[in-house]
Order: structure tokens, then sequence, then C-alpha cells
């Protein structure tokens, strides 16, 4: 199901940008070797549950979410907030990572990892194996459906 998948993969996320954040930081007792090791595996784990989970899935659920009546607006309106927040963050890390350094950059988006997790647990509904019709149910409240 996508829930599930997207609940593994940001919580992979969420291990790898501590594990980098913790291997950027001195936080580990590592030698300076075993440190890039450790933060090469780190990314690559960050990359393999980014790709299983917010890569493909959220573009998944956003085609499926929205009702009809307003579907291709509310798509456009995502892909905007999508295109436009990943703007906003390419202008703006650079000047923050030289200002608080990249394990605070880490832990920071770590953070954020974790209030996805936590939103994405309590709003996103199951979609697989339900048609677009039973998915537009899941939103309106069941006083309206009489």
């Amino acid at each position: 199901g996508r829930r599930p998948l997207l609940l593994t993969g940001i919580s992979g996320i969420i291990i790898s940008l501590l594990i980098l954040g913790s291997s950027q930081s001195g936080m580990l007792p590592l030698s300076a070797d075993v440190t890039s090791w450790v933060s090469v595996g780190a990314l690559l784990l960050y990359v393999g549950a980014y790709q299983c989970s917010f890569g493909p899935i959220s573009w998944l659920i956003v085609g499926e979410v929205f009702p009809l009546r307003v579907r291709g607006n509310a798509i456009a309106l995502a892909t905007l907030t999508n295109f436009a927040s990943n703007f906003g963050v390419s202008l703006v890390l650079p000047t923050l990572q030289e200002k608080y350094g990249p394990s605070a950059m880490y832990f920071g988006f770590a953070v954020i990892g974790v209030w996805a997790l936590v939103t994405i647990n309590s709003i996103v509904p199951e979609t697989k194996g339900k048609s677009l019709e039973d998915i537009e149910k899941l939103w309106v409240p069941s006083s309206l459906e009489e």
C-alpha cells in the first residue's frame, strides 16, 4: 500500500538524516575514513528511502485524493507548491548551512521528517485498491453523504 511505503520511507529518511547529523557533528567516535563511509551509507539510505516513498508516491497520491471537479486545479497547485518549496530550500540552504553547519541542517531536516511522519500517519488515507470515487468519499463527512 501507499501509506506503509510512505511511513517506512520517511522513517528511513529520518534515520539517514540522524546518522548524517551525528557523523558530521563528531558525535560518533569514528576515524575520518570510517566517518566518510558512514556518511556515504547514510546518503545511499536516504536516496533509497526517498525513491521508495516520497519520490513516486507523493505524485501518485496527489492524482488520487482530489475530487474530480477540482482535480486539475488542485494538482496544478500541488505541483506549484512542490516546486516552489524545492526552489526555496535551494535558495536558503547554502546560507543556513554556512551559518549553522551541516550537522545542524541534517538534524533540522530530521525534525521536519518527524513532522511529516506524524502528519502522514494522521491524515493520509490508504488508497491502494480503491476507485477514485471511493477515495473521494473518504474526504466527505458521513453526515453529507446522505
